[in-house]
């Protein structure tokens, strides 16, 4: 049992951990007043997307795709994909979990993280930032927040374009972790935001151009107070905070290029509403832990995978 365990690679065995429990909620809650069908589809595409995972495992390897171009065209393919798939299971679980913890924990802390912040400051800071509200601040923060799944992506690309496999395993392998951290983070701490918690406070609408319109829309259709849990601790600040610290590590060029970028998505979970302030700091520090034993956990499970 445990030799097969070692034999995966430990975003993949921590894909299988979180697969289980998000097939049994599924089936504990399917056709429940709240759940949405659309998870089921999307458990399905899933898992045929992991079978041709397997497949692309064993494919991958085979001598005859080195002795023509197009054979050495395929592998790289093939090798690029079996690099980076296993994000794509991530992010897949990632927007089931979150839309069943209502159903798995009703018990939502908004309140608490309200009375954390009001201690805090003195003020709601999304209530706060009402004052500083203009349709371009707008439209830029919401092209900031938006840019979140980019912003992951760009720099592991980044590292496998320029062959350092080191750094990028450690990266990619580190924001599947906080990922997969946040997750249960959602489901001890369900919290539905200041978006709706709050709504009924807000004198000012965050109304920009036709691009805050385009980019609202997409960012929440299908999202309301009633399904989704998603905010403690804030993976967007988290990830993306933890993407600048292993920046900074392996290419410190890259990180000052990035730094205004990211500030200005660290400030946008705020001003548009989607987070407390103690949401974020509790994202930064599930990113500086995982930023420490990330990359610890994963040389330990290397080296058991090749024992």
């Amino acid at each position: 049992m445990f030799k097969f365990i070692f034999k995966l690679r430990l975003e993949e065995f921590l894909a299988l951990v979180l697969l289980i429990p998000m097939l049994f909620f599924m089936i504990i809650y399917y056709n429940t007043e709240g759940f949405r069908a659309s998870n089921v589809d999307r458990f399905l595409i899933t898992g045929v997307v992991f079978f041709l995972f397997l497949g692309i495992i064993k494919l991958k390897d085979l001598k005859i795709l080195t002795i023509s171009k197009i054979g050495r065209l395929i592998k790289i393919i093939l090798d690029f994909l079996r690099e980076t798939l296993p994000f794509a299971f991530c992010i897949s679980i990632y927007t089931n979990m979150h839309d069943m913890v209502h159903l798995v924990n009703p018990n939502d802390v908004d309140y608490t993280l309200m009375a954390w912040d009001k201690y805090l400051f003195g003020v709601q800071p999304a209530i706060y930032l009402e004052q500083f509200i203009t349709s371009n601040l707008t439209d830029f923060m919401y092209f900031s927040y938006s840019s979140f799944l980019i912003y992951v992506l760009l720099f592991p690309l980044y590292l496998y374009v320029k062959k350092q496999n080191v750094a990028f395993r450690e990266t990619l392998v580190s924001v599947i972790l906080t990922f997969y951290i946040g997750y249960v983070g959602y489901v001890i701490f369900p919290a539905v935001g200041p978006k709706f918690t709050m709504s009924h406070l807000f004198e000012t609408s965050l109304s920009g151009t036709y691009i805050t319109d385009r980019l609202s829309f997409l960012m929440n259709y299908e999202i309301s107070e009633y399904t989704r849990r998603d905010c403690f601790p804030s993976l967007h600040n988290g990830v993306i905070f933890l993407i600048l610290l292993f920046a900074f590590k392996h290419n410190k060029s890259y990180a000052f290029l990035f730094l205004p970028f990211a500030i200005s998505l660290f400030f946008s979970t705020l001003y548009l509403r989607y987070h407390y302030f103690v949401d974020m700091i509790a994202g930064f520090l599930l990113a500086v832990i995982v930023f420490y034993f990330g990359p610890i956990l994963n040389n330990w499970w290397e080296m058991k995978k090749n024992y």
